[in-house]
């Protein structure tokens, strides 16, 4: 099959391209970091043949080398040992408002007799800058083909199908150079627009060493707290609905285990779960609104001084912030990390960052125990969490440095591109995925685990286990739960929270999800989740937690709970079972103590 491969710096857009040529979801960033494998995507070109479209992760140079299994490298192999002269065609993607980069880049390939043809992206951007790119000249001098191209309005294979047949060897190196070839086909044509002087103007403050840093605490606790403004009274109209549906379906089926188990093992946990999408959708939009304007790329560049005082770079920000979003594909952004001693911290201390399957949790718990407070105060408190965990993966990562006498950090190149209004039909459609893939993903294990765990709530344990004991007090969930107390009593946690911990090692959502149906197989009024856990008793009739007992659980989550997936994620990068075992064990530890001493602690003041 004929490949068209896509080579190409960062954030010179060959994502944009991969995916207006194939119709694909390749995520589109602009930081480093966000393309950390070849992607690949099939589509039927104009002459009826099947072409494979290619993406390989951006690469600065193709001089340098690179530790084995980070991005460059991936590239670098690639193009060394998978590129196939006589039926490949080698799409060199560069930015056409830093064209003597993109021009360096292309010189460096040395290559097999490979067909090559030049895609200049960011045509609006040039156009608004009042310059042009004579491609007729530039062509000329390279010998392949040269289209100017907005991967916004790229309309599919079809618009660049005649560069792509005319791909051809590129002329020899010595025949033109980067610099002087950059500047002989640029030109400028009207002047400019405005907006490189407002992009320079909010650097001036959202770069600075001291407002820089505050600004941007502002603007993630102004997105908490609207995510909680905009997502509360959806969320109650989905638990009103879901309850609705399940007071329905007990009335039309009636009394009996079968009709309990549709209504607490599945409604109960599946149910409730839908509940918390709106977080996830918000915040993912949230999230896409700041990296879409180009904020997020300067903000790497404030966390380079700052993760420099940590033994990290501001490459590893990247996976830092992927691992707010989820710490699988986070594990694997840090292929972009070209230090391996670097890349193996940035490893140890991944899972401490707050990804978003432990949102549905963090909402529950605050809506439990601080439904009464305003959104800024919850909004705190949501804000405080994320802390927390960049706080303790820092520090983490500080210790680890001294103990390899390894301090400050590689150099790191970003690019930043210019402020910009993010197109809001690409930050639905983000948010639209996100929701989908948290539902599909988790869907089936909720599914799964909930109706299991009914059973186990319903299964009377052996008397030596605590059957004699009344309701799902006397279960075989409950005995396993119970078996943790002597532990757990000194951070404030009983059977029923220690149970849904140990459904969340199978994937975090699963904690809310076995919450709903450990409490909602206890008690079966029609409250929601919060207030049932609230005014949770012992069997003895007593209040069973209080807000020390909340304020425990959100740092024990905070820092503990990888799931099952994190732990293969890490296997898989480090073929070694050592760093998912060792991660494991310190995060466990650290967040057992930590709890103890925010239950402790707090017990004394609320």
């Amino acid at each position: 099959m004929r490949r068209l491969v896509l080579v190409g710096r960062p954030n010179a857009g060959k994502s944009s391209v991969y995916n207006a040529l194939t119709g694909g979801a390749a995520r589109v960033g602009n930081f480093p970091g966000v393309t950390v494998s070849a992607l690949h995507g099939e589509v039927i070109a104009p002459d009826g043949a099947a072409l494979s479209v290619v993406d390989l992760p951006g690469i600065y140079t193709l001089r340098e080398g690179a530790e084995s299994g980070t991005d460059e490298a991936i590239a670098r192999d690639f193009l060394g040992t998978q590129l196939r002269a006589q039926s490949d065609v080698l799409a060199f993607v560069l930015d056409a408002t830093q064209l003597e980069h993109g021009l360096r880049l292309l010189s460096e390939f040395p290559g097999p007799e490979a067909r090559v043809l030049v895609l200049l992206t960011q045509a609006d951007l040039l156009e608004a800058d009042g310059r042009r790119v004579d491609t007729a000249a530039l062509s000329e001098a390279l010998g392949v083909p040269v289209q100017l191209v907005n991967s916004h309005a790229l309309a599919g294979l079809v618009a660049v199908w005649p560069s792509l047949t005319a791909a051809c060897v590129p002329a020899p190196l010595a025949s033109w150079d980067a610099r002087v070839l950059a500047a002989r086909v640029s030109a400028r044509s009207k002047q400019p627009e405005h907006a490189r002087s407002g992009t320079a103007r909010l650097d001036a403050w959202l770069l600075h060493p001291v407002a820089g840093p505050v600004a941007f605490a502002c603007v993630m606790g102004a997105l908490f707290a609207g995510v909680f403004a905009v997502a509360d009274p959806v969320t109650a109209g989905i638990d009103a609905v879901v309850g609705g549906v399940r007071a329905l379906l007990v009335a039309r089926l009636g009394p009996g285990w079968f009709t309990d188990l549709l209504s607490e093992g599945v409604f109960g946990g599946a149910g409730t779960l839908l509940g918390f999408v709106p977080q996830i959708a918000l915040l993912s939009a949230g999230m896409a609104l700041l990296d879409a304007s180009g904020y997020l790329a300067r903000a790497s560049l404030l966390a380079h001084a700052m993760l420099g005082r940590f033994g990290l770079s501001g490459r590893a920000f990247a996976p830092l912030l992927m691992g707010h979003a989820c710490a699988i594909p986070a594990i694997a952004a840090t292929r972009t990390i070209r230090d391996p001693k670097e890349r193996m911290r940035t490893l140890m201390v991944l899972p401490l960052t707050t990804c978003s399957a432990r949102i549905p949790t963090y909402a529950l718990v605050i809506q439990a125990f601080f439904g009464g407070r305003s959104v800024f105060f919850r909004g705190g408190v949501f804000l405080a969490l994320y802390t927390l965990g960049v706080t303790l993966s820092l520090l983490a990562s500080w210790v680890l440095a001294a103990r390899g006498k390894q301090r400050g950090a590689m150099p790191i190149a970003i690019e930043f591109p210019r402020y910009r209004a993010p197109r809001l039909a690409i930050v639905a459609r983000t948010s639209w995925r996100a929701s989908l893939s948290f539902v599909r993903g988790v869907g089936g294990m909720v599914l799964v685990a909930s109706c299991l765990l009914w059973g186990l709530l319903h299964v009377r344990a052996p008397l030596w286990a605590g059957g004699a004991l009344p309701g799902t007090h006397g279960s075989v969930a409950a005995s396993l739960g119970r078996a943790f107390e002597p532990l757990t009593h000194l951070c404030g946690f009983d059977w029923r929270i220690n149970v849904g911990l140990i459904g969340s090692f199978g994937a975090r959502e699963l904690m809310v999800s076995t919450l709903g149906v450990v409490f909602g197989a206890s008690d079966t009024d029609a409250s929601d989740l919060p207030a049932r856990i609230a005014s949770a008793t012992d069997a003895h009739g007593a209040t069973s937690y209080s807000a020390a007992t909340g304020l425990a659980l959100l740092v024990f989550f905070v820092i503990a709970c990888q799931c099952s997936s994190t732990v293969a994620a890490l296997k898989r990068e480090t073929t070694s079972w050592r760093v998912p075992l060792l991660v494991l064990a310190w995060t466990y530890t650290l967040a057992f103590g930590l709890a103890v001493v925010t239950f402790q602690t707090a017990r004394l003041f609320v």
